[in-house]
């Protein structure tokens, strides 16, 4: 009864400070200029990237490098539809566009998905440079390196609660997800993907599942910041560097948790502000090697630390470096 007790105390401190921190972010454009609220959009859009990345790197186990291509095809998709003599609205076309990545995702996953460890990045690295080249040589369609115009639309604020709104969906989505027979199906992958399978799990079915899911993400990423640039071209929105972000967004905040993604992009964009404000001319160094120090000391992100400290606090658990250090030798690359 007692431990039942404050299973149920935690929850609701969690609820309570959950709740806190989402009108926080309501109410948070009212106090903000322009320029910030910008800035808090990209944590947003970086947010829903991550969720997706972790959904086949964090839950499943499958190092995927190149959802960028997903990011792209999402916001050509979105940009396309809306320039289209149909001119559909916003939303629509983001949601075709999701749909679109997913189903891409599904079919290119059954031959990749077959693939393990750096041979699967590899190849995943090689379909977004694919669809780079796509968008890059199909003129009648993309305009090619041109790229295209989207309608232009000014208001900061519905780009902000917009991706507030795709984040906090991506949550519930996980959570749902987590606690399903799908989410357990994934975990066991990640764990032992042959006991998995003699499991009766079909590990095909689902890894091909997780990774519709995650390109689903990035392209409703990759439509909300065409929308918000109003300019696409190949060179913009195909970088690689929009994977890397959103892989190191998951290891800063926990790979495999449900709110790790967020708390990772918030700490990362963050780290990014300040070391451009303070370093400029180093910035990819100074940040690099800080990304390193949090893979170094915390290989499992932030969010054990943070239900650690919780616990710490509520007295169920005593603070003892030695587990500290026996944590980071346990999940260190040898």
């Amino acid at each position: 009864m007692p431990e039942r007790r404050g299973l149920r105390v935690g929850q609701w401190i969690g609820l309570a400070v959950t709740a806190v921190l989402l009108v926080g972010l309501l109410i948070l454009p009212k106090f903000q200029s322009q320029y910030d609220l910008l800035t808090y959009t990209r944590f947003l859009v970086l947010a829903l990237m991550a969720q997706g990345w972790n959904l086949i790197g964090g839950y499943t186990g499958y190092a995927a490098f190149g959802n960028v291509g997903f990011f792209g095809l999402g916001a050509y998709t979105t940009g396309l539809l809306m320039l289209s003599k149909l001119q559909v609205p916003f939303f629509p076309a983001l949601f075709c566009g999701a749909l679109l990545a997913g189903l891409i995702a599904a079919l290119i996953g059954l031959p990749v998905l077959r693939l393990k460890g750096h041979y699967f990045a590899i190849a995943t690295l090689g379909v977004a440079e694919a669809f780079r080249q796509i968008a890059d040589t199909w003129d009648s369609l993309t305009q090619g390196s041109t790229g295209i115009d989207l309608p232009v639309r000014t208001e900061g604020e519905f780009f902000y609660y917009s991706a507030l709104a795709f984040v906090v969906l991506g949550v519930l989505v996980t959570i749902a997800l987590r606690r399903s027979k799908i989410g357990y199906a994934w975990v066991a992958i990640r764990g032992d993907q042959d006991a998995a399978r003699m499991l009766g799990i079909n590990t095909t079915a689902m890894k091909v599942l997780a990774f519709a899911f995650s390109a689903m993400f990035a392209a409703i990423a990759g439509g909300l910041t065409a929308y918000q640039n109003i300019h696409v071209t190949p060179g913009d929105f195909f970088k690689i560097e929009y994977t890397l972000q959103m892989i190191i967004a998951t290891i800063i905040g926990g790979t495999g948790t449900i709110l790790g993604p967020v708390l990772g992009a918030g700490v990362y964009q963050l780290l990014s502000n300040y070391v451009w404000t303070r370093f400029l001319e180093l910035h990819p160094t100074v940040l690099g090697l800080i990304i390193i120090l949090f893979i170094i000391f915390l290989p499992r992100g932030l969010m054990p630390v943070l239900t650690g400290s919780i616990e710490v606090a509520r007295g169920r658990r005593r603070f003892r470096l030695q587990a500290l250090l026996a944590n980071v030798r346990a999940h260190r690359v040898t």
